[in-house]
Parts: C-alpha cells; structure tokens; sequence
C-alpha cells in the first residue's frame, strides 16, 4: 500500500527533527535542506502556510501559532 502524501510529509519532516506545527512557520530555505523533501512537498507547506497565515485568518492563526510553537518548546520538540 503507498503511503499517503500528508503521511510522506509529515514522516520527511519527523525524521529531520520537525514538529508538526513548524511546519506553519518552517522557511523555504530550510525545507531545500531536508533530505528526501521534493518540489511538490515543499509547495504543499507553501500553500497551507499561505492559507493558515491569510490577512483574514492573522490574529486568529497567529494566536494559535504561537500557542502551539510555545507548547512545542515545553515538551522540548523543537528543532534547533
């Protein structure tokens, strides 16, 4: 059976030392130097980055971004 294409990204990003939730605030140049991430995988992070992080969803999303990033840092999951 293939592995689905979130499960793929989600995996690629685990196994460079990602958290889910960085994936909202990981860079482009960052992503180019994960092994294994492909085109296609770097412009689906664009695209929900691009969606999560809209002017109409800002102090919502950004609320909740920084929650989350600050949530990650205490159980010690960041990347570094």
């Amino acid at each position: 059976m293939r592995e689905r294409f979130e499960q793929r990204l989600f995996r690629i990003f685990a196994q460079a030392g990602y958290s889910p939730v960085q994936l909202l605030t990981i860079t482009p140049e960052e992503m180019v130097e994960i092994p294994g991430i492909t085109v296609p995988n770097i412009r689906a992070v664009l695209c929900v980055q691009n969606k999560v992080l809209a002017d109409r969803n800002k102090v919502r999303s950004g609320k909740l971004v920084e929650a989350l990033l600050k949530e990650a840092e205490e159980s010690g999951c960041c990347h570094e």
